[in-house]
């Protein structure tokens, strides 16, 4: 049986897909693990799923997101524009608070520590602070991972506010720098706000990363390291 939330999700898409031109509108929360939405759609009927951290969102912002997709539909994949109200309770406490935990726990490759074999990831945060390279980013959840990614050596959910830094990097034999880097690169993305979503790593990106003093060097360790097919010893 469906919840009340559930119903009601139902309702607020079936509206305003109808004023784009929608008959047939079916919407329900589905449990991914990032915050996304998808849909498929055919002549003028559209299913979509809706990403269940939204569902305890009240009915004005479900409105909101449900404009927001629909018109990112009809524009043919161009971008959300998030209105005020939506980003706001995207970047709320309460957001955290009720969602977080459940992000943790679909997220299977993080160890949920930011303590590792050799280097402790606050610490780092904190060399960071001190130079002046970051602003206060203490509210953020910082973990290593559980596998050793060679590619992929950082990663960070934006609206989450998690970090997440390769174990491959938790190493006496690498430079404590490489990590360091690494932690700053996905701490920017934080201090960037829900733009990093949609900027990435444009031209004021890239020349803050590059404020970091060993960026050089930590950028030819990384490529080092991505080709490694084995764990640092």
């Amino acid at each position: 049986m469906k919840s009340e939330k559930d119903l009601t999700v139902g309702e607020v898409f079936r509206s305003v897909g109808n004023e784009h031109g929608y008959d047939d509108v079916q919407a329900r929360f589905y449990p991914f693990k990032e915050f996304k939405s998808t849909w498929c759609r055919n002549g003028q009927r559209a299913e979509l799923r809706i990403s269940d951290y939204l569902r305890w969102a009240d009915d004005a912002i479900l409105e909101d997101f449900a404009r927001c997709l629909f018109a990112r539909i009809s524009n043919r994949g161009r971008r959300e524009v998030y209105t005020d109200r939506l980003r706001t309770w995207l970047q709320s406490q309460e957001f955290i608070v009720r969602n977080r935990p459940l992000y943790l726990e679909r997220s299977r490759n993080l160890t949920l520590s930011p303590t590792g074999r050799v280097l402790d990831l606050r610490n780092i945060r904190a060399n960071l602070k001190d130079k002046g390279l970051i602003e206060d980013s203490s509210d953020a959840f910082l973990s290593w991972t559980v596998c050793g990614n060679v590619h992929r050596v950082g990663y960070c959910s934006v609206i989450m506010r998690v970090i997440a830094v390769s174990s491959m990097l938790d190493t006496g034999s690498m430079p404590d720098y490489v990590a360091e880097y690494v932690l700053y690169h996905e701490i920017l993305h934080l201090e960037s706000g829900l733009g990093s979503l949609f900027s990435g790593h444009g031209r004021e990106f890239r020349m803050r990363e590059k404020m970091h003093p060993k960026w050089r060097e930590a950028d030819e360790w990384l490529k080092k390291v991505a080709s490694m097919r084995a764990p640092v010893p």
